[in-house]
C-alpha cells in the first residue's frame, strides 16, 4: 500500500475481505490524547502568566513604599506541570464504566452541548459513543440466508458465511426502534431486531406477497408493515405472521411508501403512473383515495414526502415537481426547470413547514416554498424558488450526482455527492458552509445521528465514515458490506447498514 499522510490510511488497511477493518477505539483514543495534551498546555500557559502579573503586580507594590512587607504574605504559584497526559484517555466499555471523569472529545466533561446540568448521563451516554465509535466495530450481523427451509418445513439458522446474491432495495425501522425491516430483490421482506440481529420474520410464501422486487417499504403507526413492489401491488402484513392482505390501486410499480400519522394507520404511495394513493388500512373495506393531476398525466414519481399538515412534494424521473394536498386529494401545482434530470430526494424542512428541498441527479439541490406558486418567484420572497449546486465532477466536467439528502437542524442541511459530504446553510441560499471528506469511493447513503451532531456515509466499496459536524472532521469508518452500502438508518443508540450484497450490520453505540 502507497503510505499517504491521510487520516483514512491511518484509519484502514484497505482490506475488503474481512471485517472489521478499523479499530474505532483507537483512533478515538489518539485524538482524545491529543486534544488532553492541547488542554494541559494551555493551562501551562495560563499559570506561567499568572505568575508573572503577581510579580509585576508586587513589584508595583515595592516602588510605592512597601519594601518593608515581608515576602511570605504571597503565596507562591505552582509551577506548570510537566507530567505526560494520562495513556487512556477513553476506556474502551466492555461490560463496565471508567470511575474517573476524564475528558470526553466533546471538550467538557459536563456533556457535549456545553453547560452543566442541561443533561444527565444517561441523556448524553449514546452521544459520547457515537462520537467515541461502536462497542462492537465489526458489528452484528443479519443474514436473509437464516431463514433457509428445510424439507420437513423447519427453518434453520446458518452461517454468515453463506453469502446472499440478491441486493437490498429499501429500510425501514418501526415506531419503537426495536424492529426493522429490509426489502430485498429477491421478492421478499425481513425483519430483525436492533438490538441484536436476531431473525424475525420472513414476509414471503407462496401465497402471501410480491411476485417481483420490493422497492419501497415503511411501518404504520400500529407497527404493522405495508410494502410495495414492481408488480404494482401494496402489501399489508399482519402483526407477528406471514399473513398479508393484497392491496391493489392501479398505479403502476410502487416507487416510494410513507406513513402520514403518528397515531392513524394512513400511508400513502407513490406510483410510476405518476399518482398518488392514500391507503387507509385501520379497515381494509375503505376505498383508498386516488390522486392525479387532472391537466395531464405526471411521468414516474421517484421521490415523494410530506409535512406534518399532509402537504407533500413528489419528483419525477425527468425533474418535474409537483405539490399534492393529500387532506383534500387534489395536486395543486406543477414545476419544472430547476431540475433537468431524475429526482431522488426530497425532504420537508423540519422547522418550516412551507418548504421543501429536493436533489437530483443533475447535482442540483432545490429549495421550493409552497406558499407561492412554484418557480415563479427567486430570491428570499414568499414562493421562492432557487437550486445550487454544491459538487462538481472533474471526471465528467460538471456536476456529481446527489446521493443523500438530510435536515441537521433548524439552519444546516447536509447532502453527499461524489466522495465528499457538504453543509449547505439554509439563511445563505444553500450556500456550502464546510465539505466533509473521507471517502475514497462514491458515496451511496448518507444519514444523521447522535442528536444531529455525527454523520454517516456508505459508499460503494462498503465502507462506512463517521464525521463530526461540529469539528468537521472525521473520526472513524467502518468496513460494512462487501459491496455498496446503499441503505443506512439510525435510532437513538443504533446504526444499520445493508448494502448490495443482501446483509444488514447493527453498530451498537449504547
Amino acid at each position: 500500500q502507497i503510505e499517504k499522510k491521510n487520516w483514512y490510511y491511518r484509519l484502514t488497511r484497505l482490506n475488503m475481505s474481512h471485517r472489521p477493518r478499523i479499530d474505532p477505539s483507537q483512533y478515538a483514543r489518539d485524538k482524545a490524547e491529543k486534544i488532553e495534551r492541547a488542554r494541559l498546555k494551555r493551562e501551562a500557559i495560563k499559570r506561567a502568566r499568572a505568575a508573572q502579573m503577581g510579580e509585576t503586580s508586587e513589584e508595583g507594590k515595592d516602588e510605592g513604599g512597601e519594601e518593608g512587607k515581608s515576602d511570605h504574605h504571597s503565596s507562591p504559584v505552582p509551577p506548570p506541570p510537566s507530567t505526560p497526559p494520562p495513556q487512556h484517555i477513553i476506556e474502551k466499555r466492555k461490560g463496565n464504566t471508567p470511575t474517573n471523569k476524564s475528558r470526553s472529545l466533546g471538550g467538557s466533561s459536563q456533556g457535549h452541548f456545553g453547560g452543566g446540568g442541561g443533561h444527565s448521563r444517561s441523556d448524553i451516554a449514546p452521544l459520547t459513543q457515537f462520537l467515541r465509535g461502536p462497542l462492537h466495530p465489526e458489528g452484528l450481523e443479519f443474514d436473509p440466508a437464516s431463514f433457509e427451509k428445510r424439507k420437513d418445513g423447519s427453518r434453520i439458522q446458518k452461517g454468515s458465511s453463506e453469502d446472499s446474491d440478491r441486493p437490498s432495495t429499501c429500510i425501514a425501522v418501526n415506531p419503537t426502534q426495536s424492529e426493522c425491516v429490509v426489502g430485498s430483490a429477491d421478492h421478499a421482506s425481513y425483519t430483525f431486531s436492533t438490538r441484536n440481529a436476531s431473525p424475525l420474520r420472513r414476509l414471503y410464501s407462496r401465497t402471501a406477497g410480491h411476485s417481483d422486487w420490493v422497492s419501497a417499504c415503511t411501518y404504520l403507526c400500529d407497527n404493522r408493515i405495508l410494502t410495495g413492489g414492481m408488480d404494482g401491488k401494496v402489501c399489508l402484513w399482519r402483526r407477528g405472521g406471514s399473513d398479508c392482505t393484497d392491496l391493489f390501486g392501479e398505479q403502476g410499480s410502487v416507487s416510494v411508501l410513507k406513513s402520514l400519522s403518528d397515531d392513524t394507520p394512513l400511508a400513502a404511495s407513490a406510483g410510476y403512473d405518476g399518482s398518488i394513493i392514500v391507503w387507509n388500512c385501520q379497515s381494509v373495506s375503505v376505498i383508498p383515495t386516488k390522486i392525479t393531476n387532472k391537466r395531464k398525466q405526471l411521468p414516474p414519481l421517484t421521490a415523494f414526502n410530506h409535512n406534518s399538515s399532509l402537504l407533500a412534494l413528489s419528483g419525477s424521473n425527468n425533474g418535474l415537481v409537483s405539490l399534492w394536498d393529500l387532506n383534500s386529494g387534489v395536486c395543486t401545482r406543477a414545476a419544472a426547470g430547476k431540475h433537468l434530470s431524475q429526482i431522488q430526494h426530497c425532504l420537508p424542512d423540519t422547522f418550516d413547514p412551507s418548504t421543501f428541498y429536493t436533489a437530483a441527479v443533475d447535482g442540483k439541490v432545490g429549495l421550493w416554498d409552497t406558499r407561492g406558486p412554484l418557480g415563479s418567484a427567486t430570491g428570499n420572497e414568499i414562493g421562492a424558488t432557487l437550486s445550487t449546486t454544491p459538487f462538481t465532477d472533474s471526471v465528467r466536467a460538471g456536476a456529481a450526482p446527489i446521493s443523500g439528502l438530510c435536515d441537521v437542524d433548524d439552519y444546516t442541511l447536509l447532502v453527499s455527492g461524489g466522495t465528499e459530504v457538504a453543509l449547505l446553510d439554509k439563511r445563505k441560499n444553500l450556500a456550502v458552509a464546510g465539505t466533509l471528506r473521507g471517502q475514497n469511493s462514491p458515496i451511496a447513503s448518507l444519514c444523521v445521528g447522535g442528536g444531529g451532531r455525527v454523520s454517516f456515509s456508505g459508499a460503494v466499496d462498503g465502507m462506512v465514515v463517521a464525521h463530526d459536524l461540529r469539528r468537521m472532521e472525521p473520526i472513524y469508518g467502518m468496513g460494512a458490506n462487501k459491496k455498496s452500502s446503499a441503505f443506512l438508518a439510525t435510532t437513538e443508540d443504533r446504526l444499520i447498514v445493508t448494502g448490495d450484497d443482501g446483509h444488514a450490520l447493527v453498530y451498537d453505540f449504547d
